[in-house]
């Protein structure tokens, strides 16, 4: 299959090397013409530590190829995801017929719309040739052949089955689920909690106080798709208690990183600048935050941490309000 990944991130390439052993025609469309240049010329994966990427995959800047292909992979973060839609809608690129591959997990901020919506806001009937690619599957690690697992849902069984198909190889096993909405919610929401697991570590606190968040976050989790229209069930697979168990303990999670430095007393704002990536969470707790209000859901770890980033609360002074919340059944 001719396929062209959206974005050169570290997940994009990995996920680019990965199709092309898969045997398909790949290749990695970047928007910043010195960025694509620069990782074609020094052939690096743009992650700490780095990988050779195979010789063949071309990372371009030209959108000769994304016209030309008959599966697009979004891949980029989902701050960009509307922006890129609207940029290759109006060069002319359609998505009609194409198979269609989200990769990058969030919910837009103001609209709340996931990121499967706002494709298919963008691309109006694209929806039901989308599948959503989740789970607990970090790019440092998929790029080294870890034998990892993930879900591809999409509301089409069909088309959940072929984006399985295409990814699917003896250390990237895919599943499928019919539920876009729970693997959607899980992915997004799950980024808000490992800023809270870090924070917990940033504290210097303990594993008692991590799984407190780890397992009472699994539950807000899924209060929310739950009220959204998700499978309550999915939340115990994959792309909820799979991605929210790596996300919060890995070493490699981002998220994880800037609450561990919000946690030691930086601002967001030194947090992030000392990441030099995106972590995801960020943008998502706002969303998260704004779902709760309007659902009119009790998410009190998520308020918690949206009042910790945003509002400056002391993050001890937050820790102690949900352990002095009233007394209530589990």
């Amino acid at each position: 299959m001719k396929i062209a990944v959206l974005g050169a991130g570290s997940w994009g390439v990995t996920l680019a090397a990965l199709l092309l052993e898969n045997g398909n025609d790949t290749v990695v469309w970047e928007f910043d013409p010195e960025r694509a240049q620069a990782l074609q010329d020094r052939k690096m994966r743009p992650f700490a530590g780095g990988a050779d990427l195979p010789p063949n995959l071309l990372i371009t800047n030209s959108l000769e190829n994304v016209a030309r292909s008959e599966s697009i992979l979004f891949a980029v973060p989902s701050q960009h995801i509307r922006s890129t839609c609207e940029f290759l809608k109006n060069k002319g690129i359609s998505l009609n017929k194409k198979l269609i591959v989200s990769a990058t997990k969030g919910i837009e901020n103001k609209t709340l719309l996931r990121m499967s919506e706002v494709i298919d806001d963008v691309f109006e009937g694209s929806y039901k040739n989308i599948a959503v690619l989740s789970g607990p599957s970090h790019a440092e690690e998929v790029c080294v052949k870890v034998p990892t697992a993930v879900v591809s849902a999409s509301i089409n069984a069909e088309i959940s089955k072929k984006a399985r198909d295409v990814f699917m190889n003896d250390y990237f096993r895919v599943y499928t689920n019919c539920d876009i909405v729970g693997v959607e919610i899980g992915g997004a929401l799950k980024n808000v909690f490992a800023i809270a697991s870090g924070i917990v570590d940033g504290l210097k606190l303990g594993d008692n106080t991590k799984a407190l968040v780890v397992a009472r976050g699994l539950k807000e989790l899924a209060k929310v798709g739950s009220e959204l229209g998700a499978n309550r069930e999915t939340f115990y697979g994959l792309s909820g208690a799979g991605d929210l168990m790596v996300t919060c303990f890995s070493k490699h999670s981002r998220n994880r990183s800037v609450g561990q430095a919000v946690g030691e007393g930086k601002s967001l704002e030194e947090a992030e600048n000392n990441l030099g990536v995106v972590a995801e969470g960020v943008r998502n707790t706002i969303s998260a935050y704004e779902i709760g209000k309007k659902i009119n859901v009790e998410l009190p770890i998520i308020n918690e941490t949206y009042k910790i980033l945003f509002e400056r609360k002391d993050p001890l002074k937050a820790l102690n309000d949900l352990m002095t919340r009233d007394p209530k059944y589990e």
